[in-house]
């Protein structure tokens, strides 16, 4: 009887170690709201890879979403007070967490920001998509594909960006670092990266232009794959009086949704596309990141996340790669 005991209470020792293991420390992961179809993806992929890593790593996390910065920021007083070991947070606009970001840094709790940066703050560590290289190789694409034209003086373009973050911030200076002074921005756009607002405004565009300066577009610059495509509902859709002269769309994202319709409006419109893979895959570095500091690993500064190029002449071998089968055939 007495070694019953003696085996019963070291397994009971056994048991609350290994609790205090897998349920000792605890990850929050604080991100927007599903506004878009980027950030639905994103908030799967970080789901998932909260799941996957609590398990193997033997950790508990709390998962927040919201639907604005202040609830953003009432959502990091919570976990302060609830003395979570670290937080991953995407934040809805960087300058409008910065006092959020202060406190969380304040209780000495590891801050990772994801995908928009806080101007003149320095958490643990950033993660991010390359954004001014995405701008910079736009850039350089479009000086490639309108070689001739530039030759010759202006080529008119449109820009339509997400919104008024740091992400469409470094895009754009990327852009302008690299574009020939010849690619002339007639306008830009804010969309609050909707492809329905970007359909709208580029129907308004056109039809409230002159003939002569409809026709003088020859491409458009978008910030996201979704926009691309509400440009490009606009252009299908398009009835006046003016020949469209159109050629090109970017675009930023690597959807399946955009790739599809390569090859659909080249051969029917004429319009060439490339967008720069920034994937919602890409979140479960971040979420990784997070996993490994509750692990004891370190981390600091800015990890950049390269992007890749995809037009009509290579996304067939991008649709075999193994991070589009991470992205769309993995169930997720």
């Amino acid at each position: 009887m007495k070694r019953f005991f003696t085996l019963l209470a070291a397994l009971l020792l056994l048991s609350v170690a290994a609790f205090a293991s897998a349920g000792g420390k605890v990850l929050g992961i604080v991100m927007p709201n599903a506004t878009h179809g980027f950030l639905g993806e994103s908030i799967k992929h970080a789901r998932a890879a909260a799941e996957e890593y609590s398990k193997a790593n033997g950790f508990s996390y709390k998962f927040l979403t919201s639907a604005e910065a202040s609830e953003q920021n009432n959502q990091l007083d919570t976990l302060i007070n609830e003395k979570v070991d670290c937080i991953v947070l995407w934040p809805h606009n960087g300058n409008e967490l910065r006092s959020g970001a202060m406190k969380v840094m304040e209780a000495k709790i590891p801050l990772i920001i994801y995908d928009r940066l806080i101007d003149e703050f320095k958490p643990t560590a950033e993660v991010m998509g390359d954004n001014f290289t995405i701008g910079e190789e736009t850039g350089r694409y479009l000086n490639k594909y309108f070689a001739e034209d530039l030759k010759k003086g202006k080529v008119n373009i449109l820009e339509f960006k997400g919104d008024n973050s740091t992400v469409p911030q470094q895009r754009s200076d990327g852009f302008a670092k690299t574009a020939d002074k010849n690619i002339n921005i007639l306008q830009q756009f804010s969309t609050d990266w909707q492809r329905a607002k970007a359909q709208e405004q580029m129907e308004t565009l056109l039809n409230s232009l002159k003939k002569d300066e409809v026709e003088s577009i020859k491409a458009v610059f978008t910030h996201d794959d979704e926009v691309m495509l509400g440009v490009l509902d606009a252009i299908m859709s398009y009835s006046g009086n003016a020949k469209l002269n159109i050629k090109l769309v970017t675009g930023v994202g690597g959807r399946r949704e955009n790739i599809e319709t390569f090859d659909i409006f080249k051969n029917d419109l004429g319009i060439d596309q490339v967008t720069y893979l920034f994937s919602p895959t890409m979140v479960r570095d971040a979420v990784k990141m997070g996993a490994d500091i509750l692990d004891g690993k370190t981390f600091s500064g800015l990890y950049l996340i390269p992007t890749e190029t995809i037009d009509n002449n290579n996304y067939k071998d991008y649709m075999k790669s193994e991070h589009w089968k991470i992205r769309y055939e993995s169930g997720i």
